[in-house]
């Protein structure tokens, strides 16, 4: 689910209400950025081909949350903070990474 206030947006992560798709974009400079898009769905088995598919072409605003990547290293870190939390859920403090 996304809930947002006036200071956030919290994206709840497991009922598989939320449709995760990564791609990338050229710039007006030409250059490729990364992104990861994030939009609400109807519940279905986590992991599931959401309400976007694989190689199908959206517009940026038709998604609520975007996060993009300049950098490839950017995306290593929250790759990495992603995994740090994983190993907290299941009781394995792992040192962090960086």
């Amino acid at each position: 689910m996304i809930n947002k206030n006036e200071k956030q947006i919290e994206l709840e992560f497991g009922k598989g209400d939320i449709c995760i798709a990564g791609g990338y974009f050229e710039n007006e400079k030409n250059e490729k950025v990364g992104l990861v898009t994030f939009i609400e769905q109807e519940p279905r088995e986590i992991g599931a081909v959401g309400i976007t598919t694989p190689y199908q072409e959206h517009k940026v605003g038709d998604f609520p949350v975007i996060m993009t990547f300049n950098k490839i290293e950017s995306i290593d870190v929250v790759i990495e903070q992603l995994e740090q939390a994983k190993y907290e859920m299941l009781g394995i403090p792992k040192k962090y990474l960086k």
